[in-house]
């Protein structure tokens, strides 16, 4: 469908999909159905039924997928007792502790086939009742940066009309960059761009992971590893410990992005929302930093806040240093213990006190940049 990332693909013909509703489409339903066969012949000769009747059901249901007649079709009397039957299953059931995996398994055949029907037709009543559900709304989270009221810039960039019931991630938490690492600015800011494919990569997974911040995963989460790794693929700089590159400019980061991300997975319009995101994470707010005296630097200084011009971009190195620092605790909360980190924190560090060290006017120049180079992707 294009409007989403891709997160999975058709093991038949290796074709990526974003959901099941892509994966059951009309234009992919001569994998989608061998499929479902494949799986309910499985189904049949994985293990005896508990009872003859059900057997007979399950060899009904394959039977109906080879005729071409909907499975999920009973009679109306059929469906009144199917629903009290269902109703009785899974009225001891606590919903809130049960895992998907369990109810899928105590549904029958046919239930599941009508379950997957119902999002073969988005536009059907009862799908558009479970897309609009409350539930719903509460499981889809936002990027942090989207969140209304985040800045005071309002360019175009920023969120119009974000809608009722929108769920945002939270900020993240800033991370402590030691004052003696602020060094005056050097004219030829050779880090820039780096910091760029940084924030590309960053909103990329972000979306692709449906997490904000990133920081709420925790270890025992496959989406924390999966996070790293796409750390690792995207930006091969910042997790490599004797990597040198420094990109010369945006058309080189933008070669080097796209050609990392797995084939056919990305488009010119979910592109141009990458670097979107990227120009808005970049470019300074239209505030001003309340002057503070420090009285040590050292680790636990923070010469930043939510009030400074640049903390947008050190958010993104702040959310990237939870997620590899030494000691991560089980919650977003803790802290790593210890003064020493590893080679990515040292780097994330490096990067941020470069970040405070360039000129407001540098970094809006490579936010209109990064803009314009957008506005082009979302026209091809």
């Amino acid at each position: 469908c294009r409007r989403q990332f891709a997160k999975y693909t058709c093991p038949t013909c290796n074709v990526p999909y974003c959901s099941l509703t892509c994966f059951r489409s009309q234009a992919h339903n001569q994998c989608s159905e061998g499929f479902y066969k494949k799986e309910i012949e499985i189904d049949i000769h994985a293990g005896p039924s508990k009872s003859l009747k059900e057997r007979q059901q399950m060899m009904d249901l394959l039977k109906n997928f080879e005729e071409g007649v909907s499975a999920n079709e009973p009679l109306q009397e059929e469906e009144e007792g199917d629903d009290e039957n269902l109703a009785k299953r899974l009225g001891d059931v606590n919903l809130e502790s049960t895992s998907s995996e369990e109810l899928w398994a105590m549904l029958t055949p046919a239930e599941r086939s009508k379950f997957i029907k119902v999002f073969d037709d988005p536009t059907s009543e009862l799908a558009q009742q479970l897309l609009s559900s409350e539930h719903l709304e509460k499981e889809i989270q936002e990027p942090w940066w989207e969140a209304p009221n985040i800045d005071e810039d309002g360019g175009e960039d920023a969120v119009q009309n974000p809608g009722p019931g929108r769920q945002y991630g939270d900020r993240p938490t800033f991370m402590d960059i030691p004052e003696l690492m602020l060094k005056p600015f050097a004219m030829e800011h050779p880090f820039i761009y780096n910091i760029c494919a940084i924030c590309i990569s960053y909103a990329y997974i972000t979306r692709h992971l449906g997490t904000s911040p990133l920081s709420i995963l925790h270890r025992e989460n496959p989406d924390y590893h999966e996070a790293r790794r796409l750390i690792s693929q995207m930006v091969p700089f910042l997790t490599d410990r004797k990597s040198t590159l420094v990109y010369p400019n945006l058309p080189a980061v933008i070669t080097d992005i796209w050609s990392r991300f797995d084939l056919g997975l990305m488009t010119s319009d979910l592109f141009s929302l990458l670097l979107r995101d990227s120009s808005r994470l970049v470019k300074p707010l239209l505030v001003t930093q309340v002057a503070c005296v420090a009285t040590d630097a050292t680790v636990s200084e923070k010469p930043i806040s939510a009030a400074h011009p640049h903390s947008m971009s050190i958010l993104v190195l702040s959310d990237l240093f939870s997620i590899f620092a030494n000691g991560q605790a089980d919650t977003p909360q803790d802290k790593p213990k210890g003064p020493k980190h590893n080679h990515v924190c040292h780097k994330l560090l490096f990067y941020a006190a470069h970040i405070l060290s360039t000129p407001t006017v540098i970094l809006n120049s490579m936010a209109d940049e990064i803009s314009v180079r957008a506005k082009e992707y979302r026209v091809l």
